[in-house]
């Protein structure tokens, strides 16, 4: 049974862009996996704090005093136990949004999702073996922000070279629609099977 991880952090619930083609994603993922399961972790509603010194500090030394490094610990362990993964995120402020960005922080971690080869001193990720999508949204058309490119750089960081991009941009345009369904149709690529 195949295992595919939704992370999601669009603060706008409502009209979110970047969720509305995730959930495309997802019923496309579906289609192609009848028998598989998707975990849904919402990081606008789950909260995850930014990182304090003491839990920095952990990282590296491995003391899990007064349990600082649990959340660490439950998204790697959560990151492992899956196939494939899905981020969706819209561009906010020129980056990505801060509950994504705290989410990045726990996860990227020395001797967890990646290493440092002790002869060579060669970083090398440990969370081999899956692939990942990344849906973005911007409102304006340029993509000078590079979101894409750093999500894409930071689950290769933890060894997941295998990135698939989907972005969909000018959505306060008053032809978005026509974007939507050209971002669907590139969606639809990546599966043999699609939603009617």
């Amino acid at each position: 049974m195949k295992t595919l991880l939704r992370i999601d952090s669009s603060f706008n619930s409502d009209r979110s862009f970047s969720r509305m083609m995730a959930d495309y994603y997802v019923k496309c993922w579906e289609k192609e996996n009848p028998n598989g399961r998707v975990f849904y972790r919402d990081l606008d509603t789950e909260v995850i704090l930014p990182l304090t010194s003491k839990t920095y500090a952990a990282f590296y030394n491995g003391e899990n005093s007064e349990g600082c490094l649990g959340v660490s610990d439950s998204l790697i362990d959560e990151l492992y136990s899956v196939d494939e993964i899905l981020i969706s995120s819209p561009v906010f402020n020129h980056s990505i949004p801060s509950n994504l960005k705290a989410y990045i922080d726990q996860i990227v971690r020395i001797n967890r999702t990646f290493e440092y080869d002790e002869e060579t001193g060669d970083r090398r990720g440990l969370l081999t073996g899956k692939k990942a999508s990344v849906i973005v949204s911007r409102g304006g058309k340029e993509k000078s922000d590079g979101v894409e490119k750093y999500l894409s750089g930071i689950l290769d960081y933890m060894g997941v070279s295998e990135v698939d991009e989907f972005s969909i941009s000018g959505t306060v345009y008053k032809d978005v629609d026509e974007r939507v369904v050209e971002v669907k149709k590139r969606i639809e690529t990546k599966f043999d099977k699609v939603p009617l």
